[in-house]
């Protein structure tokens, strides 16, 4: 009996020490793309003389937005940009209340829609098939609860005269409310690290960027010889690695903006994470694959791509496998014969005070160039929020063969541009 026991948790060990080096790998591959593109110390190209060149198609995917879609139509219509060279568009799927009608009074294009699959994916695919594509260069997919920077334009036209053989460039993500509640504060710190640890690197080092589902800039070229294609949750996503499949990349243009909305509360911000991770579970299954058979070609710069985005796709997996390390080691120290489990918890909760807020330090460095005491406490709910994603993870995997059911995350915070710190 004692000998079942011990093959038994012998087996376990075994399972979890992989896990851990799967998760400790993953992790040192972030870091040293950072740390290798620091070294090098490259800036973005920026051409010498500058005028203003392409033609932009605003696409923004709209489902009853009246509360938040007239603030970021007056962001676009204010944008330091020839009018002449850019068109508004909101594509209005089944909406029942006074979107389409603000849109137009605000200059947009409405195309409505009132049949069909719903979600966000299959309404832009239907957009996209009633944009007049040869009268423009470039589309850009815009969520309507957004605010774009006025310069946005400028900078994307700027980026894509510099580097005229991007086909799709993500630009960067900010957050609109990053104060509301703890939530939100959780969410921008996320965000800002991101932006500085994982987006830039991979820029500067040639590798593809994700798409953040939103501030997508795709070429008219790309669209019309491929199409929309996308059909899982995570159309960004889907997209993002159909490029690298193809042999092309996401670039990211830094210096352009956008200004997202972020959940107020846990639940709903559950919900929208779960909705996430059930797409990205399921190109997982789907795509992981094909990545890895791209290791095999002869490009070492293609093969790079094809494994970091394989990776990529691995982040379900990996909170998965990160909730499951946590829950044993808790188990471990529980249940030991640790002289002291008071000393331990003293020790883990220093190591969690002083990496939150050195996390908070950091990205307030990052986003509003010095330390602000309220963004640096802010840190902590980072690594609060952190352990939401082990139950996501979870629940999306159970759902993941299910990719027809979009459940709408409804935006209420009603910002303009003036209230926004476009500190950069």
């Amino acid at each position: 009996m004692l000998e079942d026991v011990s093959v038994y948790v012998s087996h376990v060990d075994g399972v979890l020490l992989v896990l851990k080096w799967i998760v400790l790998f993953s992790i040192a591959w972030d870091v040293g793309l950072f740390a290798f593109h620091w070294i090098r110390r490259h800036s973005i190209r920026k051409p010498q003389t500058y005028l203003p060149r392409n033609r932009f198609a605003f696409l923004i995917p709209a489902h009853n937005e009246e509360q938040v879609l007239g603030f970021l139509l007056d962001s676009l219509n204010a944008l330091v940009y020839p009018k002449e060279h850019y068109h508004i568009y909101v594509a209005a799927d089944r909406c029942h209340d006074n979107t389409a009608s603000l849109a137009r009074s605000k200059g947009a294009t409405v195309i409505e829609r009132w049949e069909g699959k719903s979600g966000k994916a299959w309404n832009i695919r239907y957009a996209l098939e009633h944009i007049p594509l040869n009268l423009f260069d470039y589309v850009i997919i815009v969520d309507a609860d957004n605010l774009v920077h006025p310069e946005f334009l400028l900078e994307i036209d700027s980026y894509l005269q510099a580097n005229p053989d991007a086909k799709a460039v993500q630009a960067y993500l900010d957050v609109k409310n990053p104060f509301d509640t703890w939530i939100t504060k959780a969410i921008s710190i996320a965000y800002w690290i991101s932006n500085f640890i994982w987006f830039r690197p991979r820029e500067v080092l040639g590798l593809s960027v994700t798409l953040g589902g939103t501030g997508m800039v795709l070429s008219t070229e790309l669209l019309k010889e491929r199409g929309w294609k996308a059909e899982s949750l995570s159309e960004d996503l889907e997209l993002h690695v159909d490029l690298v499949l193809a042999g092309n990349r996401v670039r990211y243009c830094e210096r352009a903006r956008v200004f997202d909305e972020k959940p107020l509360d846990l639940r709903t911000s559950y919900r929208q994470r779960v909705r996430w991770y059930q797409g990205h579970w399921y190109l997982l299954f789907k795509k992981a694959w094909p990545c890895l058979l791209l290791l095999f070609n002869p490009q070492k710069q293609r093969t790079a791509i094809a494994w970091d985005t394989f990776l990529y796709l691995l982040a379900p997996a990996r909170h998965t496998f990160l909730g499951l390390l946590l829950i044993a080691s808790v188990m471990q120290t529980t249940y030991s014969n640790a002289p002291s489990h008071f000393t331990h918890f003293i020790s883990y909760l220093g190591l969690i005070l002083l990496f939150g807020i050195g996390t908070g330090s950091l990205a307030s460095l990052i986003r509003f160039g010095r330390i602000k005491a309220k963004v640096a406490i802010a840190g902590l709910y980072t690594l609060l929020y952190g352990f939401v994603w082990f139950p996501v993870a979870l629940t999306s995997l159970t759902k993941a063969h299910r990719q027809d059911k979009w459940v709408k995350t409804t935006h209420t915070r009603a910002i303009s541009l003036d209230e926004i710190d476009l500190h950069r």
